[in-house]
C-alpha cells in the first residue's frame, strides 16, 4: 500500500513540474525583445489562399454495394469454379469450403431407455477469403428423459470452425479436395449433463476425391484426427475420430421434376487411446439421403436431408438416433 501510495504521489509530482517548465517557456517566449522595427516594403496583393483537400474519411460503408459485390463474386468463383461441386454430408464435416446457414436436430436413443434430443444444432458458415471458411456455430438445446429429480434440458457448449483449403479442383478437372481444420468447442453449456466443463479442441485433416460419369458423380470425403480436452485428458482420454462419406449425385427425373438427390453412406469410427475407455473402439453407420440444392433466388438455395445413425460395435455411446438437417446456401 506505502508503494502505491508513494508511485501516485511522484507521478503527480511530476506532472505538476512539467506544467510549470511549459508556463516558464511560455513566458520567457512573450517577454523575449523583438527585433527592430524596419521599412515595410510596397504593398501587394496577397495570393488567395490555398485550399486544402477535404480531409480523407475512412468508413467500411463507403462503397458498400460495390465491395459486397465484389466479395460475392469472390464467393461465388471459390465455391463454383476452384472446388468440387459436392454435397455437404450429414455427418462429416466437408473439406470444401461452404457458406450457408444450418440446423441441424438429432433424436438418440440409447441403452437402458435413454433418449437425447438435440435441438438447433450448427449454425453459420463464411468464406471470408478465398481459401478460408468460418463456421459460428451455435450452442444446441439438449433435452434427456432423465428422472424428475435429474435436470432433463440445456443448451450444450459452443462449436468454432476454421477451415483452410490447401490444394482443390473443380469437379470437370481433377475432383480433388485437401483441407486443415480446427474444430473447438468452448464450455459454455449445462454443465450438469451436457458440458464436460473442458474446452474441447480437433485439428482436422480433410480430404476427398469424386469421379463424373454419365450416370452421375460419385465421391468420396473424409476427415481425422484427435479431439484434446484442456485437462482430464487421464480421464476423458484423446479419442481420434475418421468420419468417411461416400455419395452419389444426380439430378432424377420424378414424374416431370427434376429433382438433384444424393443418396450417401458414412461411417464414423471412434478409437480411445488413452482415457478411461482406453483401447475402445466404436463404429456408427449413417445411411442418409439429401435433396438439393433448390434456387430460391439469384444466390439463394435451399437443401433438406435426413439418415438413420446406428451403432455396429458393443461399444457404443447410443443404439441410434434420427438425423435431419435443413440448410441455405449462399454464393
Amino acid at each position: 500500500m506505502k508503494t502505491f501510495i508513494r508511485s501516485c504521489f511522484f507521478i503527480v509530482v511530476a506532472g505538476l513540474l512539467a506544467v510549470v517548465l511549459v508556463d516558464v517557456r511560455q513566458v520567457a517566449a512573450q517577454q523575449a525583445p523583438s527585433p527592430p522595427l524596419q521599412a515595410s516594403p510596397p504593398l501587394q496583393a496577397a495570393p488567395p489562399p490555398p485550399v486544402s483537400p477535404p480531409p480523407m474519411v475512412y468508413s467500411p460503408f463507403i462503397n458498400f454495394k460495390a465491395k459486397y459485390d465484389q466479395w460475392l463474386a469472390m464467393v461465388h468463383r471459390t465455391h463454383e469454379e476452384e472446388q468440387p461441386d459436392w454435397m455437404t454430408p450429414i455427418v462429416t464435416v466437408i473439406p470444401t469450403l461452404q457458406q450457408e446457414i444450418r440446423t441441424d436436430y438429432g433424436f438418440a436413443f440409447a441403452p437402458h431407455g435413454l433418449q437425447t434430443f438435440t435441438y438447433a444444432s450448427k449454425g453459420t458458415e463464411i468464406i471470408p477469403t478465398e481459401n478460408t471458411e468460418v463456421i459460428f456455430g451455435n450452442p444446441s438445446y439438449i433435452t434427456k428423459n432423465l428422472p424428475a429429480d435429474k435436470p432433463t434440458s440445456g443448451f450444450a457448449d459452443w462449436p468454432f470452425l476454421v477451415k483452410y483449403r490447401l490444394l482443390s479442383s473443380p469437379s470437370d478437372a481433377g475432383n480433388y479436395v485437401l483441407t486443415l481444420m480446427l474444430s473447438s468447442s468452448f464450455a459454455i453449456g449445462s454443465t450438469s449433463f451436457v458440458s464436460e466443463n473442458h474446452d474441447l479442441f480437433s485439428p482436422l485433416i480433410g480430404f476427398g476425391k469424386g469421379i463424373v460419369t454419365k450416370y452421375g458423380e460419385f465421391d468420396y470425403q473424409a476427415t481425422i484426427g484427435p479431439t484434446i480436452p484442456d485437462g482430464q485428458t487421464n480421464t476423458l482420454g484423446t479419442p481420434i475420430v475418421w468420419n468417411s462419406a461416400f455419395q452419389y449425385g444426380h439430378r432424377f427425373d420424378l414424374g416431370g421434376w427434376v429433382v438433384p438427390l444424393w443418396p450417401e453412406f458414412e461411417t464414423m469410427w471412434v478409437a480411445y487411446p488413452n482415457g478411461d475407455n482406453r483401447g475402445q473402439q466404436q463404429l456408427y453407420l449413417t445411411p442418409g439421403l439429401i435433396a438439393g440444392r433448390f434456387k430460391l433466388s439469384e444466390h439463394t438455395y435451399f437443401v433438406l436431408g435426413a439418415g438413420l445413425q446406428f451403432a455396429a460395435t458393443q461399444a457404443r455411446s447410443f443404439n441410434h438416433q434420427w438425423l435431419v438437417t435443413m440448410r441455405i446456401p449462399y454464393f
